[in-house]
């Protein structure tokens, strides 16, 4: 018997994957497995270091292979069961299985083997980590919606592990509750819809106004169904808007109130597109450490580079002579400016600027001390301009090897890291925050 491929026969597969026992030596970025056979790294997703696991290889390459596995046969002593029922195909957390104590130490360690392996750095100033409650923490997040024609049927939830499927779900228990809340009866809402194929993605938001809701649809919501919405906001307390294309509309309340968290006693006003950091004790703990690790003076200045809404620069401008905010979208350095009114702060200057464009940045003043938050690509266009800095420099990473590249040339300019620690952002995920102080020897 043969099968036809692309138009060609070719022969059944009939050999049997092979079945492996082996002993996990340590976690990768990914947060899978990591275990050696025949010389040969066997990544295997699930299964944690010191555990002796039974696994069926199901793809090999030159220098690794993936492993399925398919038995523990003596456990890890920190193995735990997962707090989440949907946390065997949802893809949103990687380390539920392991207890929330353990997690930090992991994350530390796959920093420290970048930094020694790629920067030769023997000696690394590591300072307290700063931890989190391990669920219910987190105050954003996006969920995709389909409706499956087939079963008459919406689900919620994130993308499956190893593709691109939603895993539906009803309930998240890293969300803030009242967020998690939502996640049900949402799904019962939508259901109900007429046009149930016209909503895609909902995201959620804890403000201190109340939770808010955002759906994303790609066709015109008709009356009825706005209707059916706009109850399910009325009843639930929420705040909910309609995102199209190239519209926002805030359907629920009626009339648009203004939405803010709080951060060292100041109460910063969003909007639902600004980016807000996902879990709000460790930014609060991060923003108490970058002044203190700046130890900025009264005479200083500060540059806060992807300033954002202001979530460093308002609570900082205080320690500071003066403070350049830079940020590359120009309504949020309307922001900036907007929360710096609101609170009385007249030495914040905030700039519109593409941080992207390396001839743009010689045009910035120097300052006594630069801060930067980059996105997870993080900041490698700034490098040339900021090797030339003699300032202190604090950098802000959501992503290792992009803190490991960007180090890389201001070690080599002169610059060392006197501290450096990890942030737990994103308990129960594989994600990695971290912050490094960089001065001039």
């Amino acid at each position: 018997m043969a099968i036809v491929r692309n138009g060609k026969k070719s022969a059944k597969r009939t050999e049997k994957a092979q079945e492996l026992d082996l002993i996990i030596e340590s976690l990768s970025h990914e947060a899978h497995g990591v275990a050696r056979h025949e010389s040969k790294v066997v990544f295997v997703p699930s299964a944690l270091p010191g555990e002796q696991v039974h696994v069926r290889l199901q793809k090999q390459q030159r220098h690794f292979s993936q492993g399925q596995l398919m038995r523990i046969d003596q456990a890890s002593e920190h193995r735990v069961e997962p707090s989440c029922p949907h946390f065997s195909r949802c893809g949103a957390c990687q380390l539920q299985h392991l207890a929330t104590e353990q997690q930090l130490p992991h994350k530390q360690d796959n920093l420290h083997q970048q930094l020694t392996r790629q920067l030769k750095i023997t000696d690394i100033p590591w300072q307290a980590p700063i931890t989190s409650d391990g669920l219910g923490y987190r105050r954003r997040a996006r969920l995709g919606v389909r409706y499956r024609k087939q079963q008459d049927e919406i689900i919620i939830g994130f993308r499956e592990e190893a593709n691109k499927h939603l895993a539906a779900i009803d309930t998240c228990p890293v969300l803030e509750p009242t967020l998690n809340a939502l996640i049900a009866p949402m799904q019962v809402c939508l259901s109900q819809l007429q046009a149930k194929a016209v909503i895609t993605q909902m995201e959620l938001i804890a403000s201190d106004q109340g939770s808010v809701v955002v759906l994303r649809h790609i066709k015109a919501i008709q009356k009825d169904d706005r209707l059916l919405l706009t109850s399910f906001a009325q009843q639930h307390a929420c705040h909910l808007y309609l995102q199209g294309d190239d519209t926002l509309e805030c359907v629920y309340p009626e009339t648009e109130t203004a939405l803010s968290y709080q951060v060292s006693g100041f109460d910063l006003e969003f909007q639902v597109k600004d980016f807000i950091q996902g879990n709000a004790k460790v930014n609060q703990a991060m923003v108490d450490l970058a002044g203190q690790w700046l130890d900025l003076k009264p005479n200083e200045t500060l540059l806060d580079l992807f300033a954002g809404i202001g979530n460093f620069s308002i609570p900082l401008a205080s320690k500071v002579k003066s403070l350049l905010a830079v940020e590359g979208v120009g309504p949020m350095v309307q922001r900036i400016e907007h929360n710096a009114k609101r609170h009385n702060i007249s030495n914040i200057s905030a700039m519109a600027l593409n941080l992207a464009d390396e001839e743009l940045l010689f045009r910035l003043p120097k300052a006594d001390a630069i801060l930067l938050d980059p996105p997870r690509t993080g900041a490698a266009t700034l490098m040339p301009w900021l090797c030339k800095q003699k300032s202190r420099i604090l950098y802000i990473a959501c992503e290792p090897s992009s803190l490991v590249r960007d180090a890389k040339p201001l070690l080599e300019a002169g610059f060392r890291i006197e501290k450096i620690t990890v942030m737990d952002m994103f308990p129960q995920t594989k994600h990695v925050e971290s912050m490094a102080l960089f001065v001039r020897d």
